[in-house]
C-alpha cells in the first residue's frame, strides 16, 4: 500500500454499494481516496440482497467483505477508516492551498480532499406501531421484487393505503399469493385518486381491513411463523409478511445542511438533488450516489450511481490539471 498523501483527491462518506463502486472506479484510475464506512446500514438484519447479476440472494455483509477485500488487495491508491463522519466543509485545504474539501470524525481527526462523494444512503421512518421494529425486516418488507419472493405461498398483508401507487404493489403480491389484505389501520383517504386506486385493488381480488392496529407480534423467525396484527376490536390475524414502504429521511441529514445542498421535496424523498448525468450536487465538488440522490432504492442502481459520481470527480480533476499544465506552459512559452 502506497503512503497515503494528506491531501487525497475524493473523501467517500458511506460504505456500501455506491460508495464501494465509488472507490473501484478511482482505484482503477490510480486516483487517491478514503472511504470512510460507519458501519450504519439501511438494509441492517437483512440476511440476502437480491437484482444483482452473480451476487443474487448474497449476504449483503459478505457481498462488503468481499467488495472491499478486492480493493485492499488489488489497488494501492484506496484506504479505508471505520469512522463516522460528523462534518463537512468546502474550504482552502492543502500546502497548495487548494479550494476541496474538509472533513471531520466523530472523534476530532481531519481529513482533506479535492472532492467530496456523499454515499451515505437513508434510513426508514417506522410508523407508530407497537411490535413494527421487532418484525423488522424479518417481517415486513418494502420491496416485493426484492424479498417476495422467498415469502411466497403464505397469505399478505398490505400495511396502509395512503398513495395511488398502493394499488401497484397489490397488484404485485398477488404474484406471490392469492390471499391479499389491505390493513389501513384506519379509514382510507376519500381523495378521489387514493379512492381510484382503492377500486383498482378490489377489482383484483384485495380483501380491505381498515380496523386500528394495535400491535405487530412476531411469530418466529420464517414466514410459515409469520406475524401476527393485533386490532382494537375483534379477532387477530395472522400472515406471512407484511408489505410497507416507510417513508425515508438522508441518513446523514447533518452533513447535506452543512454543505448547503439542495435537496428534492420531502414528498418525493428529501434526497440530494443532481444536476447532470456524473451525479454533482448543487454545491461544486460534492458528488452524491446512491440512496443519496436517487428515489429507486436498489442495490444494482446505487452500484451504478457510485461509478458515475466517482468519474465526475475524476474528469473534473484532470481537467483542473490539464488546465494548469497548459497555464505552465504558455508562460514558458511566452
Amino acid at each position: 500500500m502506497a503512503l497515503r498523501p494528506k491531501l487525497v483527491d475524493a473523501l467517500i462518506i458511506g460504505g456500501g454499494p455506491a460508495g464501494l463502486a465509488a472507490a473501484l472506479t478511482l482505484a482503477r484510475a490510480r486516483s487517491t481516496a478514503i472511504l470512510f464506512d460507519s458501519s450504519s446500514y439501511r438494509n441492517e438484519g437483512i440476511s440476502h440482497m437480491h437484482t444483482v447479476p452473480s451476487r443474487d440472494h448474497i449476504d449483503p455483509y459478505e457481498f462488503r467483505r468481499i467488495s472491499r477485500e478486492q480493493i485492499e488487495s488489488r489497488y494501492q491508491t484506496i484506504w479505508f477508516e471505520k469512522k463516522t463522519i460528523t462534518h463537512a466543509a468546502k474550504k482552502t485545504v492543502g500546502e497548495e492551498k487548494y479550494e476541496g474539501f474538509e472533513v471531520k470524525d466523530s472523534e476530532g481527526k481531519i481529513y482533506e480532499g479535492r472532492r467530496l462523494i456523499l454515499a451515505t444512503g437513508s434510513r426508514d421512518v417506522f410508523p407508530d406501531i407497537p411490535g413494527y421494529a421487532e418484525n423488522w425486516p424479518q417481517h415486513i418488507y418494502q420491496c416485493l421484487v426484492c424479498d417476495g419472493y422467498e415469502q411466497r405461498g403464505t397469505p399478505i398483508g398490505v400495511l396502509e393505503f395512503n398513495h395511488p401507487m398502493a394499488a401497484h404493489v397489490v397488484g404485485m403480491a398477488f404474484s406471490f399469493d392469492e390471499r391479499v389484505t389491505i390493513f389501513s389501520n384506519g379509514p382510507i383517504s376519500t381523495e378521489v385518486p387514493i379512492q381510484q386506486a382503492l377500486k383498482t385493488a378490489k377489482a383484483l381480488g384485495a380483501k380491505v381491513d381498515e380496523r386500528k392496529i394495535t400491535r405487530l407480534i412476531n411469530n418466529g423467525p420464517s414466514h410459515t411463523d409469520g406475524v401476527t396484527v393485533e386490532f382494537e376490536t375483534g379477532e387477530p390475524v395472522t400472515l406471512g409478511f407484511l408489505v410497507h414502504r416507510p417513508p425515508t429521511v438522508n441518513r446523514a441529514q447533518d452533513l447535506v445542511e452543512q454543505l448547503g445542498l439542495e435537496t428534492v421535496d420531502p414528498a418525493q424523498g428529501g434526497h440530494v438533488k443532481v444536476n447532470g448525468m456524473f451525479n454533482e450536487a448543487s454545491l461544486p465538488g460534492v458528488f452524491a450516489a446512491g440512496d443519496t440522490m436517487g428515489m429507486l432504492k436498489q442495490v444494482a442502481i446505487a452500484m451504478a450511481e457510485g461509478l458515475k459520481a466517482a468519474a465526475g470527480a475524476g474528469m473534473q480533476i484532470g481537467q483542473e490539471k490539464g488546465e494548469a499544465a497548459l497555464k505552465a506552459y504558455e508562460e514558458n512559452e511566452g
